[in-house]
């Protein structure tokens, strides 16, 4: 049935052979699926205040489904992405291809259409079903959550409005604002700024924050069992969010992902000079994006709808016990910012509460004793840890695979992030 969306894009084509640009790539493979039952859903966060107004696509993000393994894979897919829009028959900003769309109605072709053509075109990924959110609807939703609570591990400094009421067009209506390093809870207003800010980052680092704050809104309903009423939370959100998905659908999905925890997903996002590289259009605007690595990109979109058996997904993922050992309670935020930064890594984490004595630095114990395909040197790479700070003691009635004991010292390198570090505070001179 996923074959007929090529006959779409070739016939869109076809309309536009007279079109500003030539397109710079063939139409990507299509990802193998494997005959197996996935359901692909992408996300939308649309770039305006106005639910009339067509804006461009701030975040995008694809969330695979696979329902015989009851797995999910979400991956951010960056707005600079320089792809080949169909609908508009030229090179564009991934970003601009919903637009495009939308201005002209009378093409018989919605944004969205235009945004899944240019994703199946440029990915090779059909989507089934999508959801839409603007940015006030995306500040109602987590306000209607009484918030979310968001481990922070790279401190970020933006310029935001001192009170969202205030007008965003005069320059003395905002301030500089640092969210540091901790566990947060965040309303409306502040999980949005999270989400966009990229003065200290990039694009694909919003990606990554972007997945934290969808992590921590599933953790929520998980949590309050919100899920198992979905009618009713069906209802509820059915002015904030704009979804073709039916409820019936949603319901027939429900059983195999009511279950499914945070730790039960694959996360990825496009990196630098692997997926994507730093570039320019060649117009003369120069305008700044990301120019695709094919071949990995290819590689990237076929990790994520690859099925994974049961079985590969309970050895994929080795469980770590996560302890604050640092000597003082003020720093137990630490532990779960390792906990969350090892569970993006492939781990199954718990922080857990235990007596030792206080260390500087952060510990690894290895109670699998494995040597091949072991995931130790990983596990270390995300914590900065030396093999100084490895104990191996096989243990075969285990019931964690590793123990992580966190060190005070990991306070000044928990940010693993290509990230600016904020600017310190200035204070002012005195007088005189």
């Amino acid at each position: 049935m996923k074959t007929f969306a090529w006959v779409a894009v070739l016939l869109v084509l076809v309309g536009v052979a007279a079109a500003q640009d030539a397109p710079l790539y063939e139409p990507m493979p299509l990802v193998d699926e494997r005959g197996q039952d996935i359901v692909n859903v992408l996300l939308v966060g649309l770039a305006t205040e106005n639910v009339g107004a067509a804006g461009l696509t701030d975040s995008m993000m694809i969330v695979s489904f696979n329902r015989q393994a009851r797995h999910a894979s979400i991956v951010s897919v960056p707005r600079d992405l320089y792809v080949y829009v169909p609908v508009e028959g030229r090179m564009s900003k991934l970003n601009q291809a919903y637009y495009f769309g939308e201005k002209n109605p009378d093409d018989g072709v919605t944004g969205m259409e235009s945004l899944k053509q240019t994703i199946l075109y440029n990915l090779g990924i059909e989507i089934d079903y999508t959801a839409m959110v603007n940015f006030n609807g995306f500040k109602r939703l987590i306000d209607s959550l009484g918030g979310v609570e968001i481990s922070v591990d790279c401190a970020i400094q933006d310029w935001r409005l001192i009170s969202p009421e205030l007008d965003r067009t005069v320059a003395e209506n905002y301030e500089k604002f640092t969210l540091e390093a901790g566990v947060h809870v965040l309303d409306g207003d502040t999980a949005l700024w999270y989400v966009r800010s990229r003065k200290t980052s990039s694009d694909l680092d919003r990606g990554r924050r972007q997945q934290d704050v969808l992590r921590a809104i599933w953790r929520t309903l998980r949590a309050r069992g919100t899920l198992h009423a979905l009618p009713i939370l069906w209802e509820q959100w059915g002015d904030l969010v704009r979804t073709d998905m039916p409820l019936d659908v949603a319901l027939g999905l429900l059983p195999d992902v009511v279950g499914m925890d945070t730790a039960d997903v694959s996360y990825y996002t496009f990196r630098i000079r692997q997926e994507v590289n730093n570039g320019y259009t060649p117009d003369a605007q120069q305008r700044y994006i990301l120019v695709p690595n094919r071949e990995a990109l290819q590689q990237l979109m076929q990790a994520v709808v690859s099925p994974a058996t049961t079985s590969q997904i309970a050895t994929g993922r080795p469980t770590v016990a996560v302890v604050n050992a640092t000597g003082t309670s003020y720093y137990d935020y630490l532990a779960r910012i390792a906990a969350d930064r090892l569970e993006l890594e492939g781990f199954r984490t718990t922080v857990v509460h235990e007596a030792g004595p206080a260390r500087q630095y952060n510990h690894i114990i290895d109670y699998t004793g494995q040597d091949k395909g072991s995931p130790l040197e990983r596990l270390m790479k995300v914590l900065s840890t030396t093999a100084e700070g490895v104990r191996v003691e096989p243990d075969p009635q285990r019931t964690v695979d590793y123990k992580v004991l966190i060190g005070q010292n990991y306070v000044y390198y928990a940010c693993t992030r290509p990230i600016i570090p904020p600017a310190p505070e200035q204070t002012p001179a005195p007088n005189g």
